[in-house]
């Protein structure tokens, strides 16, 4: 008997959240849900052999997350996690042990996000915390950078 691969298992896990929910809860774009997932699915069929697979699958599945959004939250995270996922699989980050922590860390994070949008009730608080965050992170990293380009020159630090 054969077996799914991971990468079609995922993806075939995502097309059934998405058909369920827009039946369950349609909304005013219901269409515009099952285009993209039908976009979806042939950019996920059409670039098995491409080097930047990955990058076309983020670019596609943005769009479907954001399309899911407008029914529910958790759909959305759902399917950020499949989309997620399948560009790991692609990157071939799932080969070995050592990227499970990163992606462990962004599906806690993505959950997180969810949480507090979902408890605040509205998107803007959430956008301004993590807004500063990325900031913060982007700063430390910059700092970093600098440091490690003057200690390569030759420079004290």
């Amino acid at each position: 008997m054969n077996s799914l691969s991971p990468d079609r298992q995922i993806i075939l896990f995502m097309a059934a959240v998405v058909i369920l929910v827009t039946a369950i809860h349609p909304t005013a774009s219901w269409y515009l849900t099952l285009f993209l997932l039908a976009l979806y699915v042939s950019v996920y069929w059409l670039t098995r052999t491409w080097h930047d697979r990955a990058f076309y699958l983020v670019c596609f599945g943005a769009l479907l997350v954001v399309t899911c959004g407008a029914a529910s939250i958790w759909e959305e995270l759902i399917v950020a996690w499949m989309v997620g996922g399948s560009s790991a699989i692609a990157m071939g980050m799932t080969v070995s042990r050592n990227d499970l922590p990163a992606l462990l860390a962004l599906g806690s994070c993505t959950l997180a996000v969810a949480l507090m949008i979902y408890l605040s009730n509205h998107v803007l608080l959430p956008l301004f915390v993590l807004s500063a965050l990325t900031a913060g992170i982007a700063a430390v990293l910059a700092i970093r950078d600098y440091q490690f380009r003057k200690q390569c020159s030759g420079a004290r630090v």
